[in-house]
């Protein structure tokens, strides 16, 4: 985990902590505009899989409820967080992931808007876990 990005870090620690999921890759959001590549990084994520021994149906269920009690707390804006499962074909399988993925609702706010309003989303989502 020495390769986190500081702003994120937080929250991968705290994901980890849960012992429903382990993290394997992350990004604190890139607003700038020389920070922009092919890849929009006008978002900040988390991706991960169960943990060993979780069924992916138990972390279907977490997901959705962490989304619910964030909005509950927090609501759509600045930032809207999101959750999703992911289908990655391999050579002859599916492998399946999720991901944790904060986008802030109005995306012709600044860049420095959208690093103190993710930032704040992060932290907030981070609270939830440690309740």
């Amino acid at each position: 985990m020495t390769d986190l990005e500081p702003r994120i870090r937080p929250l991968v620690e705290a994901l980890n902590n849960t012992g429903l999921v382990r993290t394997f890759s992350s990004c604190e959001g890139h607003y700038e505009p020389a920070e922009q590549t092919f890849q929009d990084r006008n978002r900040a994520y988390v991706k991960f899989i169960p943990a060993p021994g979780i069924a992916e149906s138990a972390v279907e269920q977490w997901l959705g409820s962490l989304l619910i009690q964030f909005k509950i707390s927090h609501g759509y804006l600045p930032v809207h967080l999101t959750g999703s499962k992911n289908f990655t074909p391999t050579d002859d399988t599916v492998e399946t992931s999720f991901t944790l993925e904060f986008i802030p609702f109005n995306r012709f706010d600044p860049p420095d808007t959208k690093r103190a309003d993710t930032n704040r989303a992060i932290g907030q989502v981070t609270a939830l876990l440690q309740l």
